[in-house]
């Protein structure tokens, strides 16, 4: 294999174990993110010469020669045949190599690249999975360890030797179990996040941490995460146990981006377990969240509210200014009820029972759209995605009163008296047609007529086209979680129904979650909820302007 110009990282090192070896490739992995091998090594029948190319976690490429016929192996079998030379004298040269420098490295070597499996390092020396790295970490521990030694023999009081076993404990490291399923995950990864957590942990007094597991399922570039973390608290008292808990709940959370940066694979916490002293007790807060809290909001009692308790708050005002601007637009409110489901996104479904004089439509219209300007407005205020479900309205009408209906338009005298002779000289025109029997300009007033009844539709679709494609820009800005881009609408007239084609793009915005990666709202429901609002405006400009619109291709693109 060929490398763009590089000064070694070590040059003709004589390598007699694999540890050795291991130890070498671990220096210039600390350095940078890649590591390219030149190896000379001999058995009984041959010499060779290898060249290895690897990062963080496993094989990228692989070459090999015998230096005396100069055959070429391929991939597999130079590893197969590095395996075999193992704990044979090795002549090595090491470079490290940056992020630029390992593709550089991988675009020169493609054929060799795509020949080679990707094994992971643990299997390349010898199947060991950890082994290489474990004795790397332990080996330069004993210096460390003189360090007390020293403290014992020079002073002949009797303190220090007491201080010693405290400073060995302090370091002990929790042990790791890690069960990952569909995937790999280099080790280090793990191994770095349980360190985080065991650093953070031991910041809260009179807590260690004894066993950290990790049990997850590995997708394409992110990884689902249960992490259950054991330990022991010096305090029996229950508050401080749940204090600390809430605590190394933050901790696990916080500390979980480590998995991307080493790994390159984002991390999703499904679960996290803390269990102190043998048992397992969540936080109150977290029981009281589950908590449904089903309540009137005012003295009336006419309000009914049923949602979480600790958004009770939020929600309690939201329903009371709902209720007083439907009133105040001239709806009686006998009862409603505000029932919100969900936990991280919330879903409103409101039954109100209203008394006017007034049809079903027209009222459910108007309350609709109340609704929607304030549950918008309470998603911004708490950050959380909030849509309308269903409305369920109930009229109550006085007896003997009749649903209201637009006035008609008033004319004058004269313009009646004109348009009630054009009536009769067309039915005029009509009979004596027929009483002709002149089948030939039958047509005349068949086509006068559908003249008649395109100019009058005409007239009426097109503001109903301008009036649509506005209020369906100005409800399209205000979904949440997404920024809207643009919007394009056609129309066709059919007979009597005129036909929509609708394209809308939006940007979807990141969110943060409270345990680091949060993943949002899903795309589906996204898409969901725009076609939602452009149904319900398409379903009140047809009712406002006596138009059949009829939506009949909508597509919703998402970046």
């Amino acid at each position: 294999m060929e490398l763009p110009t590089k000064t070694p990282l070590v040059e003709n090192a004589v390598v007699m174990s694999k540890i050795d070896l291991a130890n070498l490739i671990q220096k210039a992995l600390a350095r940078e993110r890649g590591v390219f091998l030149k190896i000379f090594s001999k058995d009984a029948e041959n010499k060779y010469y290898i060249t290895l190319l690897l990062d963080s976690s496993k094989v990228l490429a692989a070459e090999g020669i015998v230096v005396d016929t100069k055959e070429k192996y391929g991939g597999d079998k130079t590893l197969e045949l590095f395996r075999a030379l193992l704990g044979k004298p090795m002549i090595v040269d090491v470079y490290s190599l940056d992020e630029i420098e390992l593709k550089l490295a991988i675009a020169e070597n493609l054929e060799a690249y795509s020949e080679t499996p990707k094994v992971p390092l643990g299997e390349l020396f010898g199947g060991a999975g950890r082994t290489p790295k474990a004795e790397i970490v332990e080996k330069p521990q004993p210096p460390k360890k003189i360090v007390p030694e020293r403290e014992l023999t020079v002073p002949k009081a009797e303190k220090p030797p007491e201080l010693a076993p405290q400073k060995v404990e302090t370091t002990t490291e929790p042990e790791i179990s890690i069960k990952l399923e569909s995937g790999e995950i280099p080790d280090e990864a793990f191994k770095k996040y349980a360190e985080a957590i065991q650093r953070d942990s031991e910041k809260i007094r009179g807590i260690r941490i004894r066993k950290i597991e990790f049990d997850g399922t590995v997708g394409e570039g992110v990884v689902y995460l249960n992490v259950t973390v054991y330990g022991s608290s010096e305090s029996k008292n229950r508050r401080d146990i749940e204090i600390s808990e809430r605590r190394i709940f933050h901790i696990v959370s916080k500390n979980a981006p480590i998995i991307l940066r080493v790994s390159e694979y984002k991390p999703i916490l499904k679960d996290i377990r803390v269990i102190l002293n043998g048992e397992e007790a969540k936080p109150r807060e977290i029981i009281e969240k589950e908590k449904k809290k089903t309540d009137y909001v005012d003295r009336a009692k006419k309000i009914q509210l049923s949602v979480l308790e600790d958004v009770w708050p939020y929600f309690s005002n939201f329903a009371r200014t709902v209720i007083q601007e439907i009133e105040g637009a001239g709806m009686e409110v006998e009862r409603a009820y505000f029932d919100i489901k969900g936990r991280n996104e919330f879903e409103i479904n409101l039954s109100i029972v209203v008394k006017g004089e007034y049809d079903k439509d027209t009222a459910e219209r108007a309350i609709r759209t109340v609704l929607a300007r304030h549950a918008r407005e309470l998603s911004k205020a708490i950050e959380r995605y909030i849509s309308i479900h269903t409305v369920t309205v109930e009229v109550i009408r006085p007896k003997g009163a009749v649903p209201s209906k637009p006035p008609a338009k008033p004319t004058s005298a004269k313009a009646s008296e004109i348009l009630a002779k054009k009536e009769l000289l067309e039915k005029e025109v009509e009979k004596l047609l027929q009483e002709a029997g002149i089948d030939e300009l039958a047509f005349l007033t068949e086509e006068k007529k559908k003249e008649a009844e395109q100019t009058l539709l005409k007239s009426r679709v097109e503001p109903a086209i301008d009036a649509l494609k506005a209020r369906i820009h100005a409800e399209l800005k205000l979904v949440p979680r997404v920024t809207f881009k643009w919007l394009k609408l056609n129309h066709e007239v059919q007979g009597s129904t005129v036909y929509v084609d609708i394209e809308a793009s939006f940007a979807k915005e990141e969110v943060g979650g409270l345990f680091g990666a949060y993943s949002g709202v899903s795309d589906e429901k996204i898409k969901e909820d725009v076609a939602n609002t452009i149904n319900r405006v398409i379903k009140e400009v047809s009712s406002e302007y006596s138009i059949s619109i009829r939506l009949r291709k909508l597509n919703i693109i998402l970046r």
